[in-house]
């Protein structure tokens, strides 16, 4: 069953259920209203009745009058039956057809007037003793509800028809509107449908309505992002990974059918095979190396042996491996230690620092400082730099700048200080402007 149906059919099932509660309430209240309002007349009635029959010697002329057009207007239809309290047998006898022992003892017991309604076949009746100076008399009247019953009746059908009036109005607009809401989710799925491993750049287009369902198309589309990137990382990784392991391994296999080939090659030659093949061996390793903490995720990266780290001396270590790292120190970095594995934070930062001076022919410059009561590295060299729109992508595996054809590279060095670095809670900023200087500064959080 559709989503849109669901909706539609719960909120008719609500609905409805409200609506018969409603309609219930009102139909029971105006049922009872109606039952008290006859069963008023009935007493008005006997007590008219009791006043037209005894009180005629006790009132004047006009006021009589009044008594006996009242007593013509109400409930004409009406059954009378009057009896004599006096004649205790029939009396009793008559009022048994109508009421019960205990009624009929109330009544007749009652010192004064005393009124009691009761229910007798299809009638409705109410039974008076009416004590007067001529004698005590009991006046009991009856009648059909016949209008009453006609009301009822036109209720109970009105009822019905606004019941299934509004169940079936509920469900029609039930269905309009859970298809109006529904449909930019439809939209979503008919686009996602035409998303495949070969269409990733494709992208949702959200519905505008700053809503759950735009919310969604959002969060999708980072989605995507992060599908597309890791994609066409892996492609890049494939490509790259299949490139530079071919290599060494062809030179490695060509040195090998060469030395085998030549029978009276000498030592010094076999010597020479022996480095060539050591040096693409180491290379290759490296290759492999890289490659594996790579693939590594965060969480593997922290499980390595983590330890508290000299940042000064590490850096200290590292300028002095090359004469052109000019470095700087504040005084309250000197002091500074991190946690993390020191092989792969000075891998991390010994990436950064060869990629300054592979790009830059002049010094590069490393500071060590606090910034913001953060310990920060900041790596600038004065080389080629970065085109501005390649800025965001140059820290992706195997991702290298249009301008760097002519420099020796496996552009996965930035990439693994990233992840590197992110694993120990430091973040990697690159400014640069291309032609002139490049900028790279770590900050441990």
């Amino acid at each position: 069953m559709k989503i849109g149906l669901k909706i539609s059919l719960f909120y008719t099932a609500l609905g409805l259920l409200t609506t018969v509660a409603v309609i219930s309430a009102f139909y029971l209240f105006s049922s009872a209203y109606i039952d008290r309002l006859f069963d008023s007349y009935l007493s008005d009635k006997a007590y008219i009745t009791a006043q037209k029959q005894w009180e005629k010697d006790e009132v004047d002329e006009k006021h009589y009058l009044q008594i006996q057009k009242k007593y013509q207007e109400l409930l004409p239809e009406a059954d009378i039956l009057l009896l004599n309290a006096a004649d205790s047998g029939i009396t009793k006898k008559t009022l048994k057809r109508f009421l019960s022992p205990q009624q009929v003892t109330a009544i007749l017991n009652s010192k004064k007037e005393h009124l009691i309604s009761f229910d007798y076949e299809e009638k409705h009746g109410a039974a008076l003793y009416y004590p007067d100076n001529e004698g005590n008399f009991v006046v009991v009247v009856m009648a059909q509800n016949k209008y009453g019953n006609e009301i009822k009746e036109h209720l109970l059908l009105i009822s019905v028809f606004l019941l299934i009036a509004g169940a079936l109005i509920t469900l029609l607009f039930g269905n309009i509107y859970s298809s109006h809401i529904l449909r930019p989710l439809k939209q979503i799925l008919n686009q996602l449908q035409k998303i495949r491993a070969n269409r990733l750049d494709r992208r949702l287009k959200a519905t505008g309505n700053h809503d759950e369902l735009d919310a969604l198309a959002i969060a999708l589309n980072n989605m995507l992002d992060n599908l597309d990137n890791a994609f066409q990382t892996e492609k890049s990784f494939v490509s790259y990974a299949s490139h530079e392991l071919n290599n060494p391994l062809t030179a490695i296999q060509g040195e090998c059918e060469i030395s085998l080939m030549d029978k009276d090659t000498e030592k010094e030659e076999y010597e020479e095979s022996l480095k060539r093949i050591l040096s693409e061996s180491r290379r290759m390793t490296s290759v492999i190396q890289q490659l594996l903490y790579l693939s590594k995720q965060d969480e593997q990266m922290f499980k390595a042996s983590i330890q508290s780290v000299d940042i000064h001396d590490m850096i200290t270590a590292i300028a002095s491996t090359d004469s052109r790292i000019i470095l700087s120190t504040d005084e309250k970095a000197k002091d500074t230690n991190v946690k993390a594995n020191p092989y792969l934070l000075k891998a991390a930062i010994k990436n950064i620092t060869d990629n300054a001076l592979k790009y830059s022919e002049k010094d590069i410059e490393v500071c060590l400082s606090f910034i913001d009561g953060h310990l920060s590295i900041n790596v600038k060299d004065y080389g080629i730099g970065i085109p501005e729109g390649e800025i965001e992508s140059i820290q992706k595996s195997c991702f290298r700048g249009s301008n760097t054809a002519a420099y020796p590279g496996k552009g996965i060095g930035l990439n693994l200080a990233r992840n590197i670095l992110k694993a120990y809670n430091a973040s990697l900023e690159i400014t640069s402007k291309q032609g002139e200087w490049t900028n790279v500064r770590i900050v441990f959080l």
